[in-house]
């Protein structure tokens, strides 16, 4: 009996994890290629390069915190974003349903203008959401049903 119990909510843990897990990738004071440059926003954009993604679907949101500069624009892997709250020196921006390839890098571009090119510098961070694909919503259903099931015919005996 304590088997068969043990057996079910495994099963009913390896449905539950069938997702990717978030991933976060933190752009910081650290980062080379962020900061201690001399060629912020020259041209009006930076453009940021990240490996380390597997191949899949994702929703994408990128937060900022700037001085004396305006980002106006955020794009990944040329997918224009969304402006959530854009204006000042603080934004978020949100880019939905973006698939990566694995011998793709992940780019992300910021653009914007410079109040005081002297003082001007920016930080933020990466929030990437794998999408879960329909086959794993299917196994949750089939799970379900299963338990279901089982559920009745130990009620039936």
């Amino acid at each position: 009996m304590k088997l068969k119990l043990l057996a079910a909510a495994v099963l009913a843990g390896a449905a539950f994890s069938a997702s990717a897990a978030d991933q976060l990738i933190n752009i910081g004071l650290g980062t080379t290629t962020f900061f201690g440059t001399p060629t912020l926003l020259e041209g009006g954009s930076d453009t940021l390069t990240f490996d380390g993604l597997a191949t899949g679907l994702y929703n994408v949101t990128v937060s900022y915190q700037g001085n004396f500069l305006n980002i106006d624009t955020v794009t990944l892997n040329n997918n224009l974003g969304t402006a959530l709250v854009i204006g000042g020196p603080t934004g978020y921006f949100s880019i939905g349903g973006l698939t990566l390839n694995t011998n793709s890098p992940f780019t992300l571009t910021l653009a914007g203008t410079e109040a005081t090119s002297s003082l001007a510098q920016y930080q933020g961070a990466i929030t990437v959401t794998a999408v879960p694909e329909p086959a794993t919503y299917g196994m949750l259903l089939g799970g379900l049903g299963l338990l279901g099931m089982a559920a009745r015919r130990k009620k039936q005996s």
